[in-house]
């Protein structure tokens, strides 16, 4: 089952990617230098979103899973959503091309640390937790008592 979900999440992100190639093509947009660049930033925050979900499938043991899987994958969403914000007002670059591409490498910059910091603070957490596990005995919660 857990493959299956893997290869799902693949075959959406291979629809989104091939409905944003052909919306950028059927539509009528001005076809400038730095509208291709915004076709290439979409596209790969695109591959990096969905790419990066069906990686999340696999996490690690060394990891606190869910502050991992939550974490990740609201950093992707929000680098995709910052992206595509980005791209809508990419024709306002048209004249400094380079601006918009050091906005879309910053961007990339930004969620990246983010994404490495959650990274690493699932690890610590999880070992927090295990560190904690040992001192006490139980993994259940107490209730009442002293």
């Amino acid at each position: 089952m857990r493959n299956n979900n893997g290869l799902l999440l693949g075959i959406i992100g291979l629809i989104v990617i091939v409905f944003t190639i052909t919306a950028f093509f059927l539509l009528d947009i001005e076809r400038t230098t730095v509208t291709y660049w915004a076709l290439a930033f979409l596209l790969l925050s695109e591959a990096t979103l969905f790419g990066g979900l069906i990686a999340l499938r696999s996490t690690g043991a060394g990891h606190n899973k869910l502050f991992l899987r939550v974490g990740v994958s609201t950093a992707l969403t929000l680098y995709f959503v910052a992206t595509f914000i980005s791209v809508l007002f990419a024709n306002l670059f048209a004249e400094r091309i380079n601006t918009f591409i050091l906005i879309q490498l910053a961007i990339i910059a930004l969620f990246a640390i983010i994404t490495i910091s959650i990274i690493a603070w699932s690890r610590s957490s999880a070992h927090q937790n295990e560190r904690d596990y040992k001192k006490v005995g139980s993994k259940e919660p107490k209730r009442g008592g002293f």
